[in-house]
């Protein structure tokens, strides 16, 4: 009842080749599900030793079930509770060259299950004590394409559906990725998930793939580089919290660990969003990861100090797409106290701030800059509904004409030949009703 069966059957008769023309995962049956933990959580330990370290994913199985969200965030509490907060929005089906657009929650509220729109973006402070990090909402029919990413991801689902296709990426030469260098951070393939030619893509015949389904409450950690596609089909909400790859584990403070319920209010969060903010700042690198590549210069000389012509001579390094000058980065945010240049232990010590301004300085932000408008959408909704009245009386719609209308509904439905067409007409009927409405709000 909540989508199609998962994982598609396999039917190699019907193409040829098998899957041919046919959504991402036709082309051959799955190796079997990834590994569940049902109602359990490992140790730190036991989960760095088991699946961290040699990126093998795992489903945790009501792993969130007790967080307030799972109850609370339906469209209309989200409404009325969060409603003036900014979000980014993305198109259901993924493009990677299209820009996000800047909404506000209750705009989106209004329009998500209207337009081919989606959520991703920074979970707002004001929402962290009820659920995680990131945020993802839809109305269904969202699709993925087949992507990596640098992180290692804990993507949990909060209300719906959804299906994983997961693939190791010692696959990544048979999938076609347009990023060339498969050791970057991030990377996705050019098949199209729907509709696959076969005959152009072969080598997807040789990939094996695991899967699994989430429900309100579950968990996948997904890690850092592991090949994923995502879909989902009707409305959902889920939340993601991500963490950088590390070569190495510290294990201090897990020995007496309580592993009770923790709000994300509770954690510290580096990238956040709270209302007012100028940005929202979603896909910058992990404010440590920047640490360490300031940290770099300083391997074979430790006691070095560098100066701003030696910190020019290594920021292309560091980014090929400065959106400011890097001599005010350095005055900015590295020349500690006016000394004209920064050591070792002040990069250790730098604040995060610091880092967050260099992780902005550093890359495009993900979406624009600019608040979204603050549109009150009900008394939009309003005076939309009074000009139609306004219409109506005046005659745009008259009695005689409604009437007539009813009297050929009657007719199609008592007719069994011309049933398929008096649905037909009354499903684009409705389009140009709703296409209408939208071109208004």
């Amino acid at each position: 009842a909540d989508g199609p069966i998962f994982p598609p059957p396999y039917r190699p008769w019907r193409t040829s080749p098998p899957g041919h023309l046919k959504s991402f995962g036709h082309q051959r049956p799955p190796d079997g599900p990834v590994r569940p933990y049902i109602d359990r959580f490992l140790h730190p330990v036991d989960f760095w030793e088991n699946h961290v370290k040699n990126k093998l994913p795992l489903v945790y199985r009501n792993a969130i079930s007790r967080s307030p969200a799972i109850k609370l965030w339906t469209d209309e509490y989200l409404f009325k509770k969060y409603g003036n907060l900014d979000v980014l929005v993305e198109r259901k089906v993924e493009n990677r060259s299209y820009s996000p657009r800047r909404m506000v929650l209750k705009g989106f509220l209004n329009q998500y299950k209207k337009e081919d729109i989606y959520v991703v973006s920074v979970l707002p402070d004001a929402m962290r004590p009820e659920v995680q990090t990131n945020l993802w909402i839809g109305s269904g029919g969202t699709s993925s394409i087949v992507h990596f990413d640098a992180d290692h991801n804990f993507h949990c689902l909060v209300h719906g559906r959804k299906d994983f296709m997961m693939i190791h990426h010692r696959y990544y030469k048979y999938l076609y990725f347009k990023q060339n260098d498969p050791g970057s951070g991030s990377g996705y393939s050019k098949i199209n998930v729907n509709k696959i030619d076969m005959k152009k893509y072969p080598l997807l015949s040789r990939v094996p793939w695991t899967y699994a389904t989430l429900r309100a409450g579950d968990c996948i950690f997904i890690p850092g580089g592991y090949i994923h596609q995502v879909r989902s089909y009707n409305r959902s909400i889920s939340v993601t919290t991500l963490f950088s790859p590390t070569s190495f584990f510290n294990s201090s403070g897990c020995e007496d660990l309580d592993m009770g319920y923790l709000p994300m209010s509770e954690a510290p969060i580096h990238w956040t969003y709270k209302e007012g903010d100028r940005t929202i700042d979603l896909g910058y690198k992990n404010v440590e990861v920047i640490r360490n590549n300031l940290i770099e210069p300083f391997l074979e000389k430790p006691n070095r100090r560098v100066y701003l012509k030696n910190f020019l001579r290594f920021s292309t390094g560091l980014s090929d797409s400065w959106q400011i000058d890097e001599r005010e980065v350095f005055q900015k945010y590295l020349n500690i106290n006016g000394k004209g240049y920064y050591t070792k232990e002040d990069i250790v010590n730098l604040p995060i701030e610091n880092l967050k301004g260099i992780g902005r300085a550093m890359e495009d932000p993900a979406g624009p800059l600019e608040p979204a408008p603050k549109i009150e959408w009900e008394e939009l909704l309003r005076e939309s509904l009074a000009r139609e009245e306004e219409e109506r009386r005046k005659g745009g719609i008259g009695a005689d004409e409604d009437e007539r209308e009813n009297e050929d509904e009657d007719e199609l439905f008592n007719d069994d030949d011309n049933e398929e067409i008096g649905d037909d007409g009354e499903d684009n009927e409705n389009q140009e009703r709703t296409q209408h409405s939208h071109q208004e709000l």
